[in-house]
């Protein structure tokens, strides 16, 4: 008998959720591009803030951006974002921040919470998703080989 995966729906994210979502994602980004790309905090502060500014001008309402939050048994337990991009080959989703509430994880819900994002970019018109991951991150990158995602890119670094 096969595995059931817990079901995760997707709706659209709040304003209060994103607010909230938003200044600890920005916060959360900076500490990572800071070991990623070798930055000092401030810079990478205002790194973070820019990209966001950037990505999100006009918040929840940005253009083709797609933020959800995530629920299970109708209780959040996380949250998605996706931009749809036109490619040479037709409409793709890039995954910006795909995120289980701590407390929710080792549950199934990961992988039930991205195949909720496919189904809603496939219904959007993609037929692509992409996305990053940090290579220190190795349950997601995990999550990601196991779902069928390969590597297109890859940047590495040695300390010397």
């Amino acid at each position: 008998m096969a595995e059931r995966r817990p079901a995760v729906t997707l709706r659209p994210m709040s304003q209060e959720e994103y607010d909230a979502w938003r200044e600890r994602s920005e916060r959360e980004y900076a500490a990572d591009i800071a070991v990623s790309r070798d930055l000092d905090a401030e810079s990478a502060a205002a790194a973070s803030a820019g990209e966001f500014a950037q990505l999100l001008p006009d918040g929840l309402a940005s253009r083709d951006m797609h933020l959800f939050t995530a629920e299970a048994n109708g209780e959040p337990v996380g949250i998605g974002w996706f931009e749809l991009r036109q490619r040479a080959s037709g409409t793709s989703a890039w995954i910006f921040d795909i995120r289980l509430d701590e407390d929710r994880r080792g549950q199934g819900l990961g992988r039930a919470l991205l195949d909720a994002l496919h189904e809603s970019a496939r219904g959007l018109g993609a037929s692509t998703m992409t996305l990053n991951v940090f290579g220190d991150n190795p349950t997601a990158i995990r999550l990601y080989e196991t779902s069928g995602y390969v590597v297109t890119a890859q940047q590495m670094r040695l300390d010397l």
